[in-house]
């Protein structure tokens, strides 16, 4: 338990500062011996613990916008879904959560980073794309499993499919509020929930397959 404590304690302290010095300067100009140095560790122990620079950038983009804590999913996990009311309430307020995690300023920032160097550094897009979706992915899934269990959205839907189409409904608020923004906003309630209206009334049990 201390071994790990302290692992961890060392990993924040290079995360942290990482973050700013990326902040600051972007990738492509953030060295390894910067973060060693602002750090104030080894090399050998930043390597134990990342083993290239993207690596890094992944996890300080993971850790801003990380999961749940464990009593939260706990917490949804005792949400009951037995109407269309619940599950849209349930939807709203899990994109209210995960878009506040998404358009903190920081996160933000860091996203502008991805896409202003991503070109350059093909390591970095890898990164982002192997992060950003796996976070808050299995809380909606797993919302929307429950929900078709409880016949609330039409069995031929594959969850995964939909719950990708889910967050590119929600790409719309992380570009508009946020990366296009002057400063990140939250979009209103109202707002979230009018998307949420649109899903849930185009997955619904109602819903019919088009056949061309």
């Amino acid at each position: 338990m201390i071994a790990h404590q302290r692992q961890e304690s060392k990993r924040e302290q290079i995360r942290a500062a990482a973050e700013q010095l990326f902040l600051d300067h972007g990738f492509g100009e953030t060295s390894m011996d910067a973060i060693t140095a602002v750090a104030g560790v080894s090399k050998q122990t930043l390597y134990r613990y990342y083993e290239t620079k993207a690596a890094l950038f992944a996890d300080v983009l993971g850790h801003l916008i990380a999961e749940p804590a464990p009593m939260l999913k706990d917490s949804l996990a005792a949400v009951r879904l037995r109407t269309r009311s619940d599950l849209k309430n349930h939807l709203t307020n899990l994109s209210q959560d995960y878009l506040a995690r998404i358009l903190e300023p920081r996160q933000v920032a860091l996203l502008r980073v991805v896409i202003a160097e991503g070109s350059r550094f093909p390591e970095l897009t890898a990164s982002f794309r192997s992060t950003l979706p796996a976070v808050g992915g299995a809380i909606f899934i797993t919302a929307l499993e429950r929900a078709r269990e409880a016949k609330l959205i039409a069995n031929w839907f594959d969850v995964r499919t939909a719950a990708r189409a889910f967050a590119g409904l929600l790409m719309m608020f992380i570009l508009r509020d946020g990366l296009l923004a002057p400063e990140p906003k939250l979009p209103s309630r109202q707002h979230v929930a009018e998307m949420v209206q649109l899903f849930v009334d185009g997955v619904g049990v109602r819903a019919k397959r088009c056949n061309g």
